[in-house]
């Protein structure tokens, strides 16, 4: 049918994303098309009906697409774009902030990110994954909405003091338990910052070779194309040691907003940022954001790198950026030289 449109969307247990396509279409003008979303289960046969035609395109994961190259050309389908993170900050699911828990305080986190994350902010507490608070080999294998009532019941009994989840799973899950977001910029500055791990609520956008643009563009969005083209070639580009311990953020900021924040901080790094040679201010053109950073097993020194770059220059930036990081990474890791053979030895920074 040349009038239809079905998307497939890949839902997992604590992330529905059939609701948020569904959301979507029926907020876009239908130009008589008619609009069907198909929840689907797995990745490898989603590809194959999307191969064979029983859909049109495909919405999934980035985390779960991402890096299958082989399976997506022996089905001849590609990526096309993504959809803009709405919520890719994870939340403390706990009755107190993080900065009131108290002394040696037990936080559940499967991420090794966020668990050093925690421990910079806080490293009187505790931080532990699932495995370490669990007594049976069952539980490790629950799927993640599973894994969130089970740490909730564990919150309930006073077992631990709180855990760290999704948006989605909280919600999906039903719970009332109060929910403290772990924000990238907090509002109060100097306050702990949360850079998420990368992919974070980012859905990409799958299609068959050839499919038309002006279809497939009805479920991609600028600034969702702008954050997995820069997040794939830098997770690409990453060392494997560091995959797994890497905050990434990127977003487009508009100058205005820029302006502002850098008036209320007083920073003037920030504010020559919107600034050309000359000192005019740019305000028709978006910038992009980027942040990366990794930090040590105990959270007490973190690498960091920030870019607030024009649009027109974001993947040329996105290079330079990756040279930077490489030097740094090099350079905090690599064995510090004695300066006399008599002193004892010195740890790498990172």
């Amino acid at each position: 049918m040349e009038n239809r449109l079905i998307v497939g969307a890949l839902d997992s247990s604590s992330w529905k994303i059939s609701d948020i396509v569904s959301g979507h279409l029926d907020t876009i003008d239908h130009e008589g098309l008619e609009q069907s979303v198909t929840p689907l289960e797995e990745v490898l046969s989603a590809l194959e009906s999307l191969s064979k035609g029983e859909i049109d395109l495909l919405a999934v994961p980035a985390s779960e697409i991402i890096g299958s190259d082989a399976e997506l050309t022996d089905a001849g389908c590609h990526i096309i774009g993504a959809r803009t993170p709405r919520r890719p900050s994870l939340i403390l699911v706990s009755p107190n902030r993080l900065m009131y828990q108290p002394k040696s305080a037990i936080i559940v986190s499967d991420s090794e990110l966020i668990r050093r994350q925690l421990l910079r902010a806080r490293p009187d507490i505790q931080v532990l994954s699932t495995n370490q608070v669990s007594a049976y080999p069952e539980d490790q294998s629950l799927d993640s909405a599973e894994r969130a009532t089970w740490l909730a019941g564990m919150l309930d009994r006073k077992e631990i003091d709180g855990y760290i989840s999704t948006r989605s799973e909280y919600e999906y899950t039903g719970q009332t338990e109060r929910r403290h977001t772990l924000m990238s910029q907090p509002k109060v500055r100097g306050a702990p910052h949360f850079i998420p791990p990368p992919y974070s609520d980012l859905i990409a956008i799958v299609c068959r070779t050839g499919f038309p643009n002006v279809l497939s563009s009805k479920l991609t969005e600028p600034e969702g194309n702008t954050v997995l083209w820069v997040q794939s070639r830098i997770m690409g580009a990453m060392e494997e040691s560091l995959r797994d311990c890497v905050g990434l953020e990127v977003r487009h900021r508009q100058v205005g907003a820029i302006l502002r924040q850098a008036e209320e901080n007083r920073d003037l790094v920030l504010e020559q940022a919107c600034h050309d040679p000359d000192g005019e201010i740019y305000h028709d053109e978006v910038r992009v954001e980027v942040r990366l950073e990794t930090l040590s097993p105990d959270g007490r020194k973190t690498l960091s790198l920030e870019r607030l770059v024009a649009m027109s220059e974001y993947q040329r930036a996105i290079v330079a950026l990756m040279m930077d990081w490489e030097n740094m990474v090099r350079e905090s890791s690599r064995e510090v030289p004695k300066d006399h053979p008599t002193d004892v030895d010195a740890p790498s920074f990172l």
